[in-house]
């Protein structure tokens, strides 16, 4: 009975911490159609930091993507999409038909990056 009572209480805890130390949990989901481009991103919160210093590099706005933010951003070439964002997760939506094709092609290269920098160790 004591065996049993040690192996379940050894399970718990070895489940318990495996759960709390599991920080490779990432979802990316892209959606291209004809006149939308949506991206989102569930990450593990330890990358928030290196999320927001890469989108303040490349685009020069820092925004706390730390803190929930839901916004309109608009980039030096005019791009425009919405931004939604708190620790651990990122929504970017892009409205073709409020951009020009050259803007398609920076948002892609932006996601792209945050892509990169979410999948590394």
């Amino acid at each position: 009975m004591k065996k049993i009572i040690f192996a379940i209480l050894a399970l718990i805890i070895s489940l318990n911490f495996g759960c709390k130390t599991n920080n490779s949990n990432l979802s990316i989901q892209v959606k291209d159609t004809d006149t939308k481009y949506t991206y989102d991103a569930k990450y593990p919160a330890n990358k928030t930091a290196r999320l927001a210093e890469y989108f303040a590099k490349h685009t020069n706005i820092k925004l706390p993507l730390s803190q929930a933010t839901d916004r309109i951003v608009i980039l030096r070439g005019g791009e425009k999409f919405k931004l939604s964002a708190t620790e651990g997760v990122l929504s970017i939506r892009f409205d073709k038909t409020d951009n020009q094709q050259t803007a398609y092609g920076e948002i892609k290269k932006l996601t792209a990056g945050i892509s990169d920098i979410l999948k590394a160790n």
